[in-house]
């Protein structure tokens, strides 16, 4: 019987190891090159568990009275790094579709092509999902808008023109930068950036690397004369594992397997995270950087891009905050950011399933 006991409590100290040493392997991810040490950056992914999993592991020791639970709490001080970026600890407001005058209302959205895809020869099929996501915005009352994976068509007997049923709403200005371009080049997407203030100036890179990403743009408007600021629009490389998820692009051959594209996708989204904060960086004005980076908070290229960034979830939301539909209730994929030297007033993730994105959505002010 007294072997048995000992043979169990070894067996549970090592289970309890085994989840110390997963746990803290993810601690290292924002550290890392994931597209080397990819195994340990998908463990991100599993981080709101892992750490329930810590936290269950404290409360038995504390109960047993078990010299372990230092261990556990000496863990959990060490990830609070990751804790602070995964969770947001506000408690839930109500956001108040009237607008500070000071205030930029800004609205993030992978639109996923407002769902219209063109079949060909064979016809095409469009739904009515995209006049519910044009209504959608225009009940938001924003003043920037910044749409991943934005469908154009040029071809009104096709589609009708989202560009003119946006400018009715007052967005009379806008850079569009399609990646795709299809029908003789009558219908495009890629990224837009729509403002109801001048566009100054305005910039677009393409990554150039192979992968799915639009890449990122950005452009300078004049708020209520307060100063430039520049808004970025990016969207990084994604997995493609989501057999739903609406992708312009052709498949890449050597990426065929599970295993291949999260290697690929990590690798890729490295390199244009580095790419993206150099851009930041170097910017002579306040930035506001909106965007799906397909990767979660606790990634490299997330923390690599919010450095010196307020992310606007952090600041107003509440738990997860989950951003992509499908796969896990972890995937909080899509962010949006400002500078220091703007104030977050408030912020809300809209609960519209027309995309398999939520859109997003923050009031931003001078300080």
């Amino acid at each position: 019987m007294q072997s048995k006991k000992k043979t169990a409590k070894v067996f549970l100290i090592g289970i309890y190891i085994f989840i110390i040493v997963i746990y803290l392997l993810t601690c290292l991810i924002p550290y890392l090159n994931p597209g080397q040490f990819w195994f340990i950056a998908l463990l991100g992914i599993g981080f709101p568990i892992l750490l329930l999993l810590m936290l269950i592991c404290m409360v038995i020791c504390a109960v047993l009275r078990s010299r372990w639970t230092i261990l556990a709490v000496a863990v959990l001080l060490i990830s609070f790094q990751q804790i602070s970026v995964v969770f947001a600890f506000h408690p839930a407001s109500q956001f108040n579709t009237v607008k500070n005058p000071d205030a930029l209302r800004v609205l993030s959205w992978n639109v996923s092509s407002w769902k219209e895809k063109y079949e060909g020869t064979g016809g095409m099929q469009n739904s009515d999902i995209r006049n519910l996501m044009i209504d959608a915005v225009q009940m938001q009352d924003a003043d920037v808008l910044c749409f991943q994976e934005y469908f154009e068509s040029f071809a009104p007997e096709l589609f009708p023109s989202n560009i003119s049923a946006l400018q009715k709403m007052g967005f009379n200005y806008y850079y569009f930068t399609p990646i795709l371009k299809t029908v003789n080049e009558k219908l495009q997407s890629g990224l837009c950036i729509f403002s109801k203030y001048p566009i100054l100036d305005s910039n677009f890179y393409n990554y150039n690397d192979g992968g799915n990403s639009e890449g990122y743009s950005y452009v300078d408007i004049n708020y209520n004369n307060s100063g430039l600021i520049r808004i970025y629009n990016s969207h990084l490389q994604s997995p493609r594992l989501a057999g739903k998820e609406y992708n312009p692009l052709e498949e890449i051959e050597d990426s065929r397997t599970i295993v291949g594209k999260i290697k690929r996708g990590y690798s890729l989204r490295y390199k244009q995270a580095e790419i993206l904060k150099q851009s930041i960086d170097t910017s002579k004005y306040p930035v506001i950087v909106c965007g799906d980076f397909n990767d979660v908070p606790n990634s490299y290229s997330y923390f690599k891009i919010k450095t010196g960034l307020q992310d606007a979830f952090l600041k107003n939301g509440f738990g997860l905050g989950q951003t992509f539909q499908f796969i896990s209730p972890t995937l909080r994929i899509d962010y949006i950011m400002a500078d220091k030297r703007f104030k977050i007033e408030q912020f809300s993730k809209l609960d519209y399933k027309y995309s398999d994105h939520y859109a997003q959505i923050a009031d931003v002010s001078p300080k």
